[in-house]
């Protein structure tokens, strides 16, 4: 395991830990050094597909209602921590919220960072988003091999815990399945897209589920769903619910 501090650009800087699948997950906790949060806020999924209004509205609800919510809670956020898709915009919408950390786990060879590996040599890769306070990053050179480990991060802090989907894919589909098995209460944003939609219309609508997956998520009982244009307030008042309820 290394740990070091990097610095962004925008003068930001934030711990960062480098640690092979295996590690334990309580050393990675104290080499993160992170006051216990009093709550977690997991978003999964992406922002692939959505035009701009759709995104302009995703980064209203972030900045309008999640963040705040979770600042107000003293509430630790857990994404992708890269600069693409809802993770760049959790990344601006804490900077709003003094004290409001962010944390990110990523693999390692898919980022770059300053003082980091070059992105010309990284396919598909993505740069570290500078407004997170922290960093874990897996060795592992797949897009979700650190979902492992994000998840048994997320547990090691034990604290109450809610999972937030948006938009998504095969990766978040995943990491949505292993949420709720963890027993972790659901929001999913309908509107944004791929399999936040998919799941959204097996849970709201009563349409057939098109795999396992979604058929398991959507009779687990842990499931809200939340409209993309509904008020932002009504997702701010929802999340501390969610999160006191457990």
């Amino acid at each position: 395991m290394t740990k070091k501090e990097i610095s962004f650009e925008n003068g930001n800087h934030a711990i960062v830990v480098i640690v092979p699948c295996d590690t334990d997950p309580q050393s990675i906790l104290k080499a993160l050094a992170l006051a216990p949060p009093n709550a977690l806020v997991i978003v999964l999924g992406g922002a692939k597909g959505l035009d701009d209004s759709r995104k302009t509205r995703l980064a209203e609800l972030f900045s309008d209602a999640i963040a705040p919510a979770a600042a107000k809670l003293d509430a630790l956020i857990i994404d992708g921590g890269t600069q693409s898709g809802v993770m760049a915009m959790v990344g601006e919408a804490v900077t709003r919220y003094r004290g409001c950390q962010l944390l990110g786990i990523a693999p390692k060879g898919k980022v770059t960072y300053p003082g980091g590996p070059a992105e010309a040599g990284i396919a598909d890769g993505a740069p570290l988003e500078p407004n997170h306070s922290h960093f874990v990053l897996v060795e592992s050179n797949e897009w979700g091999g650190e979902t492992g480990k994000m998840l048994e991060l997320a547990r090691a802090f034990n604290a109450p815990t809610v999972a937030i989907l948006v938009n998504g894919g095969a990766i978040a589909a995943d990491e949505t399945l292993q949420s709720v098995r963890n027993g972790w209460p659901l929001v999913v944003i309908q509107g944004s897209g791929r399999f936040a939609d998919e799941l959204s219309a097996a849970v709201r609508d009563g349409q057939s589920a098109k795999s396992t997956e979604v058929s398991e998520i959507a009779r687990s009982g842990r499931v809200a769903v939340f409209h993309i244009d509904d008020a932002a307030e009504k997702l701010r008042d929802k999340l501390p619910r969610m999160l006191l309820s457990r």
